[in-house]
């Protein structure tokens, strides 16, 4: 079932064609002169009151049913005019390298752009799945910030500018497969050069590349609505195996089942980040793996065979899995455990507290006396927890903090880094499936462990405050924190 493009679409792409060179490969560099002119467009969000505007600048002999790669280019300003002189200043040049490129009107307000993400899909067929995202200047930041909250639509971000060079770019380099480029200060036509060979580190050649064109068209087949097109490369004798223990079906039957979502038009999307393409001899099948992104179950994992059928690709087995990181295997296997047997999984209690006062200033001070009173009033009010692993930083104050809880419970604290909260969040999960865990730690790493563990809100601890104390309840998916305070009287 092949749904029409929207009028604005069909007017765009007339116009587009009736200007467009002839066709040339992405990525060969094509005369200013031979680019047809931005268009201005507009998409409502559930952000903004008013409509989003965007510029877009096609490449020469662009035509609606090839891919081309497409770049999310960040102006510096929110206005239609600041999209518009990013899209003169580096735009039409990366265009001629064959991008898509798009300036939206981005303000760092703006949390979430999905409704403009998913007309440019509606729209364009995008080259390798992903699309990349850039920003110089004062626009860097916002370029950070719009690939963090919508990480499962990029694959690579490019920097450039004394504002990029000061930014911390970390959080984006922690997510999978993604490629960050911070330049200095490039001419434009070093910038088109520099997507051109970005894109070209995931270019397959050969036979291998007409694989990943089709996979490709799959994925952008579902992102679209298209079923005949999803379903002419998963044929009725093919095998789809789906993320529930219970999916596997025919081709035949999976068609069935999934109409009621290509019916609503866009089915799912899932973005390819990375892939690997085995051809088998005589070239007539071929395996794959690839890592994909999806918005609401996060990273994937897709393998499965290809065989040439009457010139073409077509998939015979697709098989969609879950990666499970090894460092959460055992919580996620004890919630696997309680779905089968029909009960709540058990939920993990994870007790995090401040040190207590510390005497002096030096390199490694130990306790105060009102400390020493204060670890003891921390071991009386977890009196009731049954609490199984007591963790401390590698500094006295939070080791002598967690001394009385520990004798009361024979335990020996664990020492771990103070800097690296995310690692400790995830260990604590690996480590107390359904147990009661203590971390001891201090002003500033408390409410980024809090964080890590995904709570809601700024926590601030004050230097003169040493009686915080945080419950943290972790059931499956669901975290909740409680604030408390203890030892006050």
């Amino acid at each position: 079932m092949v749904r029409a493009l929207p009028v604005w679409v069909v007017l765009c792409l007339l116009t587009t064609l009736a200007e467009a060179a002839p066709q040339d490969a992405p990525g060969a560099a094509q005369s200013p002169a031979a680019l047809p002119a931005p268009i201005a467009f507009k998409v409502a969000t559930s952000r903004r009151k008013e409509a989003l505007p965007y510029v877009v600048q096609l490449p020469a002999g662009f035509a609606a049913d090839r891919a081309f790669p497409l770049l999310v280019l960040v102006p510096d300003g929110d206005s239609e005019a600041a999209a518009r002189a990013a899209i003169d200043a580096v735009g039409r040049v990366v265009a001629e390298a064959g991008f898509v490129v798009v300036s939206p009107a981005l303000a760092a307000t703006d949390a979430t752009l999905p409704e403009l993400f998913a007309q440019l899909r509606q729209t364009y067929r995008i080259d390798q799945g992903a699309m990349h995202a850039a920003g110089g200047g004062k626009a860097a930041p916002d370029a950070i910030r719009l690939v963090q909250r919508n990480s499962h639509e990029f694959q690579t971000l490019t920097l450039w500018g004394a504002t990029a060079a000061a930014e911390d770019t970390t959080a984006v380099l922690r997510l999978h497969e993604r490629r960050v480029r911070v330049l200095a200060t490039p001419t434009a036509s070093a910038l088109r050069d520099h997507f051109a060979a970005l894109h070209a580190e995931r270019a397959e050649k050969g036979v291998a590349a007409d694989v990943a064109l089709t996979l490709d068209d799959f994925h952008d087949a579902a992102a679209k609505g298209d079923e005949d097109r999803y379903f002419a490369i998963l044929p009725d004798d093919a095998v789809f195996l789906g993320t529930d223990p219970t999916e596997r079906w025919t081709g035949a039957h999976f068609r069935k089942f999934a109409m009621p979502w290509f019916e609503r038009g866009p089915a799912w999307t899932y973005v390819p980040l990375r892939r690997a393409i085995t051809v088998g001899p005589g070239g007539a099948i071929a395996w794959f793996d690839e890592t994909l992104d999806n918005n609401a179950y996060g990273e994937c994992r897709g393998t499965g065979v290809l065989a040439l059928r009457g010139g073409r690709w077509v998939l015979q087995q697709y098989n969609l899995t879950v990666p499970v990181p090894n460092d959460l295997m055992r919580s996620v296997a004890e919630r696997i455990r309680a779905f089968a047997a029909g009960r709540a999984p058990t939920a993990t209690t994870i007790v995090v507290v401040r040190h207590a006062e510390k005497a002096g200033s030096g390199d490694d001070p130990g306790l105060s006396e009102a400390g020493v009173v204060r670890a003891v009033r921390l071991a009386e009010t977890l009196a009731g927890l049954d609490v199984a692993a007591v963790y401390a930083t590698e500094w006295k104050r939070t080791v002598e903090t967690a001394g009385p809880l520990c004798q009361s419970r024979r335990l020996q604290p664990q020492i771990v880094p103070a800097a690296d909260t995310a690692a400790l969040a995830a260990r604590l999960r690996r480590d107390n499936p359904g147990r009661a865990a203590v971390v001891v730690g201090h002003s500033n790493t408390v409410p980024s462990l809090l964080e890590a563990f995904g709570m809601k809100g700024k926590v601030e601890i004050a230097e003169t405050e040493y009686d915080r104390l945080f419950v943290v309840s972790i059931a499956g998916d669901d975290v909740r924190v409680i604030p408390l305070r203890y030892g006050t009287n």
